[in-house]
């Protein structure tokens, strides 16, 4: 099947990088034409099956009209049989113009859990937007692809919609790699004399609830002041959470880290793991850290209660309960 994809990894870019080779994977069955939003125009081959292009632009706006440019372009060449959007929103709205333009099956993917709460919908105009914009899409698709069984729940629960229209397909983890890896960073080497090391993985969005995670601990530390937490990632957030930790004096007790290559090191030499996402479609770092064997904290979003269940080292707790989550940390 000759299919192009909408995606808005910008890491596809890098042929080093490993969503790269997962699309390189990917055309091993199906050849592939993806298009990602960009500042600079682009284009090159990731092998033979797997051409990757650019939508460019100044402005995200530029950008997303472009979009539907390049992709018009390649339908009209390419005897493309089906199109496939990394969202529902913008990446979305794009292939449902093409496929009323060009009369071709589509397939809407849904990483997040967009009709799960009313998080999106009341997290700011443009996530409004986006959940207006995905409720459109959705209704159009011919396909509907989900990461985890809590979204592809809650799509035929808020969405009249065939059954057989929505499949899962889980973020693959390798759990004998991850069980056989050996550490290249050791967090209490890097930061000796802690009791206890917890450990926060991600990116710094607002979706993550970092900000609330940070202030939990605040009242944690009076209690263990040999707890330490370290946070691992990048995103919008984080010049936030560094006016955050030092308001409350938190310097000592609190590191903060751009994302590392290698999680996998700091998810295995962690004490446990925390997540309190307020909204996920699935959550990776919770399934590789129970691949690795780390115990884990998180609110009830993503894979917890359906790909991952409670256990002596999973603790599920109900979104922002201040009092659950302070004793789940003081227990472990």
């Amino acid at each position: 099947m000759r299919q192009l994809m909408i995606s808005l990894d910008k890491k596809i870019l890098d042929p080093t990088s490993a969503v790269a080779r997962r699309m390189v994977e990917y055309g091993e069955k199906n050849e592939l034409f993806i298009i990602i939003p960009h500042s600079e125009k682009q284009e090159l081959d990731l092998s033979a099956n797997v051409r990757v292009f650019t939508s460019w632009g100044t402005s995200k706006w530029r950008q997303f009209w472009e979009l539907y440019g390049v992709g018009e372009r390649i339908l009209k060449k390419e005897k493309i049989e089906s199109i496939t959007a990394q969202d529902p929103f913008f990446t979305g709205l794009t292939a449902v113009w093409l496929k009323i333009q060009f009369k071709l099956p589509v397939e809407i993917q849904v990483h997040g859990d967009f009709y799960g709460n009313n998080y999106y919908r009341q997290s700011g105009l443009m996530n409004r937007v986006r959940w207006h914009l995905g409720k459109y899409t959705i209704k159009r698709a011919d396909k509907i692809r989900t990461v985890g069984e809590r979204v592809s729940e809650n799509i035929l629960k808020n969405f009249h919609i065939t059954p057989s229209k929505v499949y899962i397909r889980p973020v693959p983890v390798d759990s004998r790699q991850i069980q056989a890896y050996e550490p290249k960073v050791n967090l209490h080497e890097r930061y000796p004399g802690f009791e206890k090391i917890f450990l926060c993985l991600g990116r710094l969005d607002k979706v993550k609830n970092i900000p609330w995670l940070i202030k939990i601990f605040a009242q944690v530390v009076k209690h263990k002041p040999k707890y330490l937490l370290v946070i691992v990632g990048s995103g919008p957030e984080k010049q936030n959470l560094e006016s955050l930790i030092l308001n409350l004096k938190l310097d000592y007790n609190l590191k903060l880290e751009d994302w590392s290559n290698d999680p996998w090191s700091y998810i295995k030499t962690a004490d446990c793991i925390l997540f309190p996402s307020l909204s996920e479609g699935y959550g990776l770092v919770p399934m590789e850290a129970s691949a690795a064997g780390t115990p884990i904290i998180m609110n009830k979003v993503g894979v917890a209660n359906y790909e991952l269940k409670p256990s002596d080292k999973v603790i599920i707790l109900p979104i922002n309960n201040e009092k659950k989550w302070i004793e789940a940390i003081l227990s472990v």
